[in-house]
């Protein structure tokens, strides 16, 4: 047995140190390019296009959500069994002239999940949409009118079974 792992008069490719010299930039740059597929896959979507813009506006939805609280309005959300069929119950003053709400879903860490429901008020009184997908779990909502005289804004769980309220922000 030889203790040396060199074999004399071998090419090089049938030597160790070669390959093993090799190796660790290999490696670095394989770890480099996994490292920039995940960055690209998995953008960060935190920020918005359009943040001026929606900082101008806050005083906008500020007052909106005034009125809110002034007319006495609440909501409480809730969603059936297999997560997609979304319900919302109105309380408060002024809301009896309303057919149909905008509910906006924005998920804390994941965009691709945001939605955009059309609420129709049912027979019983009651708001009801379908969501394009599953949306139990943790949200960032905003309920109002199509003519969004009044705003209600939150974050909540949703979860089958179980109502979410929704209350102005005083």
């Amino acid at each position: 047995m030889l203790a040396n792992r060199t074999i004399p008069g071998a090419p090089w490719y049938r030597q160790f140190w070669p390959w093993f010299l090799i190796a660790i930039p290999a490696i670095s740059v394989i770890g480099g390019v996994s490292a920039v597929v995940i960055a690209v896959r998995n953008a960060d979507s935190v920020v918005v296009d359009d943040w001026y813009k929606r900082g101008l506006a806050i005083n906008v939805d500020l007052e909106r959500e005034r009125l809110a609280a002034d007319l006495g309005i609440s909501a409480a959300l809730s969603v059936d069994g297999d997560g997609r069929a979304v319900r919302v119950d109105l309380d408060g003053g002024g809301t009896e002239a309303e057919r149909t709400l905008r509910l906006e879903l924005h998920h804390p860490t994941q965009a691709h999940r945001d939605a955009v429901l059309e609420l129709v008020r049912g027979s019983d009184g009651a708001f009801r949409g379908e969501a394009p997908g599953d949306v139990r779990g943790r949200w960032h909502a905003t309920l109002a009118p199509d003519h969004g005289a009044w705003r209600l804004a939150g974050t909540f769980s949703l979860t089958a079974g179980a109502a979410s309220r929704l209350v102005p922000r005083t």
